[in-house]
């Protein structure tokens, strides 16, 4: 289906908001002017705070009339609350024609089709190959006994309990009732003896990397790609059970007039040319399939991996984020 641009002298325009700092910057300067050069439709760049303080923000700007953005790039989690709270506007199939190049997975069929992925990206075992030889190819390594050894994201958005419930449960699926959030909280206690770091913000485990406080743990692939090429003795690894994927989506404010721009924007994400710019600069997976894609062997691995991902718990988080939060800290200071 072509792109069709506006009759002459009407200008059309969108507003658009991202995370903020390199990622904004990165989709301002390369995403954006290609969907631009292809519809006519100019793009405004907005940096969008994260934090549970941004969708109570924005339902509030939403309700009155006023939504800052037209679209923004929305975390899982927040697709699920957003909804719950009647935020978001529903999109035409017909009008998505290019929904379909998205791999599989990201077109199962939902109750209102209000979310386009985005982009994903990965929590991966992050090592120093100095001091982890050989290499782990397995999440069981943090079993093993390394005794203050690991850095280990904390609380109930830690990607451990995915990784727990994939490799000793069968799956996430456990993690959808409160006696087997226990039974994987339980799990992961065992492995405490090997945490030297429960960290929270990334900045955090980012400099126990650098200064060699930890051997390794779980971290983002993204971040830890850009530290080996700023010279850090680092190594990221997609083990045999898979990484932990999260993505994000883009999602529209119901009070937002510009339906049918929103709409030309998510169909010109859909293709392989906008998903092969999110990897090659701003750095996160594609949500295409390789094949569709000219990624050389580096650009891919630069982003994503071939070995089958762990879904994130999203479903899990949005009904028992408190109760997770709660044993998880438990655990954690008992």
């Amino acid at each position: 289906m072509p792109f069709i641009r506006s009759a002459k002298g009407t200008a059309r325009s969108l507003k658009i908001s991202t995370f903020g700092g390199y990622f904004e910057r990165s989709f301002a300067e390369h995403v954006y002017p290609a969907f631009t050069r292809a519809t006519g439709i100019a793009v405004q760049s907005i940096e969008q705070p994260e934090g549970a303080q941004f969708l109570f923000q924005l339902v509030e700007a939403n309700k009155a009339g006023s939504p800052p953005m037209d679209l923004c790039c929305t975390l899982n989690i927040d697709v699920l609350r957003g909804r719950a709270q009647g935020l978001w506007r529903g999109f035409d199939h017909a009008k998505l024609p290019n929904f379909t190049q998205l791999s599989g997975k990201f077109q199962d069929s939902q109750s209102a089709f209000d979310s386009v992925a985005a982009m994903s990206w990965y929590m991966t075992f992050v090592i120093n190959p100095d001091e982890m030889k050989p290499a782990p190819d397995s999440w069981t390594a943090l079993w093993d006994t390394h005794p203050n050894a690991w850095g280990v994201m904390s609380g109930s958005v830690s990607p451990i309990l995915e990784i727990t419930a994939q490799t000793y449960f069968g799956g996430t699926e456990i993690l959808m009732s409160q006696h087997g959030i226990d039974k994987v909280i339980a799990k992961i206690a065992e492995l405490k003896g090997n945490v030297k770091l429960w960290w929270q913000d990334e900045g955090t485990m980012q400099t126990a990397l650098v200064n060699d406080e930890v051997a390794g743990g779980i971290y983002m692939h993204d971040t830890a790609m850009v530290m080996v090429k700023n010279g850090t003795s680092v190594r990221s690894i997609f083990p045999k059970e898979g990484a932990v994927e999260s993505t994000n989506f883009w999602c529209q404010p119901n009070a937002s007039a510009k339906t049918d721009e929103a709409q030309e924007f998510l169909n010109f994400s859909c293709t392989p040319e906008a998903q092969q710019l999110v990897a090659r600069f701003v750095g996160s997976a594609p949500v295409i399939d390789r094949a569709k894609l000219n990624l050389t062997d580096a650009e891919f691995a630069s982003v994503s991996s071939s070995i089958p991902s762990i879904p994130a718990a999203t479903q899990a988080r949005f009904q028992f984020t408190d109760y997770m939060e709660r044993q998880f800290t438990k655990m954690v200071t008992s």
